[in-house]
C-alpha cells in the first residue's frame, strides 16, 4: 500500500457518516475484522473488505472509500452484526457512505448543470414503460451487475436515473447508455425493487424523439 499523506485525509468524513441514522456505529468500530471473516461477500472477492473500507473511512480517506465496489455489494445478511463484539451494523454504515457519496455527485452535477428541468422525471414516468422511475432509490446494484459497466464506467444506469430524478435532462438525453442499454435484463433480477433498467431507457428515449432530440444527437 502506498504511504498515505495527510493533507489528502478529510479528517470530517467519519463523523458526517456518523451523523446520518444507520452510520453512528462507525465510530465504535475498532477493526477487529471479525465482519470480514463472516462476510459471504468476501468469498466471492478478496477486495469485497468491510474492515478496510471502514478502517478508510476512519482515516479519512475518502476518495479511496468512495472508490470501493463493496457500498454497492454489501448485502443485508447481518451474519457480520451476530458476531460483531461492538454491535456495529455494517450494513447501515455502507449505506450511509454510499449516501454520502451520492450527495456529493449530486451536489456536483447541480453546480455543473446550467439549467434543470424539474417537469423531466414526470414526463418519463407517463410514458408506456416509465412508471417504474419512482420505485428506484439509486443503490446501484444494477450498475454493478451490468455488463456494458464492462466496455466503460460511464455506462451507468443508476446515474442515468439520479440525473433523470434531478431534472437534468440535457445530461441524460447526452449519456449513450441511454442508447446501448441491451435487454439481458440481470439489473432487473438483481434490483431489491423490481425496476426494469431497459424499460425505462426505451422510456427516455421515446421522450427524447418526442421532443425533438434525434437518435443521432444522444451521443
Amino acid at each position: 500500500m502506498d504511504p498515505i499523506d495527510s493533507r489528502d485525509l478529510d479528517t470530517n468524513f467519519k463523523f458526517e457518516i456518523a451523523k446520518q441514522e444507520g452510520g453512528e456505529g462507525i465510530l465504535k468500530c475498532f477493526a477487529c475484522g471479525s465482519c470480514t471473516a463472516r462476510c459471504p461477500e468476501m468469498d466471492v472477492k478478496q477486495e469485497w473488505n468491510a474492515r478496510e473500507v471502514i478502517r478508510k473511512a476512519l482515516l479519512g480517506m475518502k476518495e479511496e472509500v468512495f472508490r470501493s465496489e463493496f457500498l454497492w455489494i454489501c448485502s443485508a445478511h447481518y451474519t457480520c452484526l451476530e458476531k460483531c463484539p461492538q454491535n456495529v451494523n455494517i450494513k447501515g454504515v455502507m449505506n450511509q457512505i454510499r449516501n454520502e457519496r451520492l450527495r456529493e455527485e449530486a451536489g456536483e452535477d447541480v453546480k455543473a448543470s446550467k439549467k434543470l428541468d424539474p417537469g423531466f422525471k414526470y414526463r418519463i414516468a407517463e410514458g408506456s414503460t416509465g412508471g417504474d422511475l419512482y420505485e428506484c432509490f439509486a443503490c446501484g446494484t444494477c450498475t454493478a451487475g451490468c455488463p456494458e459497466r464492462d466496455l466503460d464506467p460511464l455506462y451507468s444506469p443508476r446515474k442515468v436515473i439520479k440525473s433523470s430524478l434531478l431534472g437534468m435532462k440535457q445530461k441524460v438525453y447526452d449519456n449513450r447508455f441511454v442508447e446501448i442499454c441491451s435487454t439481458h435484463y440481470r439489473c432487473l433480477e438483481q434490483c431489491p425493487q423490481g425496476v426494469e433498467i431497459p424499460r425505462l431507457m426505451y422510456a427516455i428515449r421515446e421522450l427524447a424523439i418526442k421532443e425533438g432530440y434525434s437518435r443521432d444527437s444522444i451521443a
